[in-house]
């Protein structure tokens, strides 16, 4: 079985704050090694369940997506990172041929309290994501665009928030808690040491649940996808100028954009997009 491993930083072992998180942190290059280590416990498991193959990609949006420790990473597995990737962003090496979905070190979505470094996609820029009408985080686009073709998501590990919102839409998903959100940026957190312990065991049941079939696609919301994002500032007059050129967006309201996207691989894409929008003369995603 080929798995697909999404892995963040927000919902890494140990980290909860945003200095954790940013090359600027004075703690950065160790937590890159504890991202590092998260991703390996969960390709150990996996291959412990009998995975043939695994594909990590990175999903965090911070130094143009490569922040796995390439000389620390499990050398079984491969690695997908950098900016400017195909389809779905930072779901590249998602397709038909993955047998599961494994997202390690996850966070809950934007307006989230308690949620360690809530946020969907743009850390400052959105107050609410929703697709047809309900919040959605990231984990939650990952469980849709998996559902697109075929592919249940088996693990998510991070705060006990993130597990809360998953589990409210694939309630098979194995949630492994490796520290408890008291805010925004504090935690009771498990050591490290352990947490990837628990990480290695709930990717090993996920996949021999794939394995065993037990595990299902997610089918909760059909395409086409009505999406809303709600932005925390109006849009500047250069965002304006740039949705006026690209007729898929509507600016709604004081603060809200939309679209209609056939799928989520395309709708992941113009989420990300409006991130950066405000960039003069920015019309390509």
């Amino acid at each position: 079985m080929k798995v697909f491993i999404s892995v963040d930083m927000e919902g890494i072992s140990g980290l909860v704050r945003w200095a954790d998180v940013a090359s600027q942190g004075i703690d950065y290059p160790k937590n890159r090694s504890l991202l590092t280590l998260d991703t390996n416990a969960a390709i150990q498991g996996a291959f412990e369940a009998g995975a043939t193959e695994v594909v990590v990609e990175e999903n965090h949006g911070v130094e143009d997506l490569c922040n796995v420790v390439m000389d620390e990473v499990d050398s079984r597995c491969r690695v997908v990172r950098g900016a400017g990737r195909p389809e779905a962003t930072t779901m590249a090496a998602l397709d038909e041929s993955v047998g599961v979905v494994l997202l390690v070190g996850h966070h809950a979505r934007a307006g989230s309290f308690p949620g360690i470094m809530a946020h969907t996609v743009s850390y400052g820029g959105f107050r609410a994501v929703r697709v047809a009408g309900q919040d959605c985080g990231e984990s939650e686009i990952f469980a849709i665009r998996a559902g697109e073709v075929g592919v249940p998501v088996g693990l998510v590990t991070g705060d006990q928030v993130v597990a809360e919102q998953l589990r409210k839409r694939a309630p098979w998903v194995e949630a492994v808690e490796v520290k408890r959100a008291l805010s925004n940026v504090a935690g009771d957190v498990i050591p490290p040491v352990r947490a990837r312990e628990a990480i290695r065991a709930g990717a090993r049941r996920a996949v021999e649940r794939a394995a065993g079939g037990e595990l299902e696609p997610y089918r909760g919301e059909p395409a086409p996808y009505e999406i809303e994002v709600d932005l925390r500032n109006a849009p500047s007059d250069a965002m304006r100028a740039n949705l006026a050129r690209l007729p898929e967006f509507e600016i709604r309201g004081e603060k809200t954009v939309g679209t209609l996207a056939e799928d989520m691989s395309i709708g992941f894409r113009r989420i990300a997009y409006l991130g950066y929008a405000d960039r003069e003369g920015t019309t390509r995603y």
